[in-house]
């Protein structure tokens, strides 16, 4: 288990949040808005862009003119480099990723999370997310502690990133894999952690409003997708790779994908 040497002096946690985004103009001021509404005063906020060539800087400078946001734009390998990025730039004690296009589900969120934070001691602190459909709809995906073990993993579902607080120690000891993924490092990441077995501290609080967006990786490139994320179980969880593959089975199964989907939705969605 990683730990990290604390002194006698108590100070506030202080929370880096990273918003990585390209081309967001039309999603990113709700985003911003949601950060600074804050009420936890030991916040910094990254927004870290691609270069992007719409109007995203336009929208983002005068929050930047503010204090808490920093803004900072170059070009990028994709979201995890650009995250790795954030990792590099951020000095809060705790990280946060939130997507352009998502926003955290209340102004005392950060507030909440910050009281379970463990200054002096590597962890990952996850809660529950709420999906927003394109149509509109609302669910709750709910993150209870079978979803912070190993064999969670086996199911081909990890814990959305949205949901999830972690301390600045879990990213000096690895970033995100940009070499060998695209779509799946942060499943890649969660699962180098777990075998250091670094605590998953489930914390039952809602989070954030994830929105769903057909226009994904995972969901535009599918194969890629199942390609990373079979390599990642294969390579972490060899001993368990028939599980994950049963699973797959189930899910290229029109009908049993039907009653998996169904038992699913019983176990982590609340309308």
């Amino acid at each position: 288990m990683m730990t990290i040497n604390k002194g006698h002096e108590e100070k506030p946690v202080m929370i880096s949040i990273i918003t990585v985004c390209y081309n967001a103009e039309r999603v990113i001021e709700k985003t911003i808005r949601s950060v600074m509404a804050q009420t936890y005063p030991w916040l910094e906020y990254l927004i870290i862009d691609g270069a992007s060539t719409d109007g995203t800087e336009a929208l983002v400078r005068p929050f930047a003119g503010q204090g808490v946001l920093q803004w900072h734009s170059e070009p990028d390998q994709g979201i995890y480099d650009a995250m790795n990025k954030g990792i590099e730039k951020a000095a809060g004690d705790y990280l946060y990723f939130l997507n352009a296009g998502d926003t955290l589900f209340d102004p005392g969120v950060m507030e909440r999370m910050a009281a379970r934070c463990t200054p002096s001691r590597a962890e990952v602190l996850y809660g529950d997310i709420t999906y927003v459909h394109p149509d509109g709809r609302t669910e709750q995906r709910m993150y209870g502690s079978s979803c912070g073990k190993l064999i969670y993993y086996l199911t081909g579902d990890c814990i959305n990133h949205q949901a999830v607080l972690a301390h600045r120690a879990c990213f000096d000891a690895m970033q995100f894999d940009t070499e060998h993924y695209r779509i799946c490092a942060d499943r890649d990441w969660m699962l180098r952690l777990k075998k250091r077995k670094v605590p998953f501290v489930p914390i039952g609080e809602m989070i954030a409003y994830y929105s769903l967006d057909e226009n994904s990786a995972s969901v535009k490139n599918k194969t890629d997708y199942q390609r990373e994320a079979k390599y990642c179980i294969r390579k972490h969880l060899p001993w368990g790779y028939p599980v994950f593959a049963l699973f797959e089975f189930c899910r290229n199964s029109r009908v049993l994908s039907r009653l998996l989907h169904g038992v699913y939705r019983v176990l982590y969605i609340r309308r």
